[in-house]
């Protein structure tokens, strides 16, 4: 099934953020930072779970070794979680997606739950108070991939897949490194750029992608859910 992007919104705590983001600045962080930063009021910007690759469920584990030391899987309080060095250096750009993923068909019937799903959730509201819309997200991903290009960078873009950890067991799928989290985190319904930098010193890693201000819209995360309007054509 196609999932069809209808906009992307960012959020910002400081709106000379937001206001750097319009001018085309993607402020992005690594992964890594991302794993081991921890939010004081539940887990927003901060997963733990950032740059995993693999992970081991106890019941599906046969024995582990550790030093001379042998452990039942079943003995395992939780499952065993494999990162990537690699994996974790490289840069992040997140933001909210409005799409159709979970939704085959849009009609009067479903369009209640449909606009629901698309609205902020009142969890994100606390990554900032002003957000600013895309209203072309093709226009916006084809300015990230040209700038991409441009630097001669090894790079992706694409929409987060959400895995449920009590259940998942084995390898992630390797194309898809860095693209997936846990489902706690669905409702954020990110979409995600990519990138490689040798710098790793860097705190944050500014992507310039041209101005957009002519493809996005300033307003605050209230506002936006308010305004949010789904209109049917008449002979659906």
């Amino acid at each position: 099934m196609t999932v069809i992007i209808y906009a992307l919104v960012k959020l910002f705590d400081k709106l000379e953020h937001a206001e750097s983001f319009m001018k085309g600045n993607l402020r992005m962080s690594t992964l890594r930072k991302y794993k081991n930063y921890r939010d004081l009021n539940g887990e927003l910007r901060g997963d733990p779970y950032e740059g995993v690759v693999s992970i081991l469920q106890p019941s599906k584990i046969g024995m582990v070794k550790i030093g001379n030391t042998e452990i039942l899987g079943t003995n395992l309080a939780s499952p065993i979680v494999v990162h990537c060095e690699n994996l974790l250096d490289k840069y992040a750009f997140c933001i909210y997606s409005l799409n159709s993923s979970g939704f085959d068909v849009i009609s009067r019937e479903t369009l209640f739950e449909f606009k629901k799903i698309l609205e902020l959730h009142h969890s994100c509201f606390g990554l900032g108070r002003y957000c600013v819309v895309i209203t072309n997200a093709n226009s916006f991903i084809s300015k990230c991939r040209d700038a991409i290009q441009s630097l001669n960078i090894e790079g992706g873009l694409g929409l987060v897949d959400y895995y449920d950890d009590s259940t998942v067991h084995g390898d992630f799928n390797v194309d898809r490194y860095g693209f997936q989290k846990r489902n706690i985190f669905s409702h954020q319904r990110e979409y995600r750029v990519l990138i490689e930098n040798d710098n790793r010193s860097e705190e944050y890693y500014y992507l310039n992608i041209g101005n957009i201000s002519n493809i996005s819209q300033l307003s605050t995360t209230e506002e936006f859910n308010e305004k949010l309007c789904i209109n049917l054509p008449p002979d659906v």
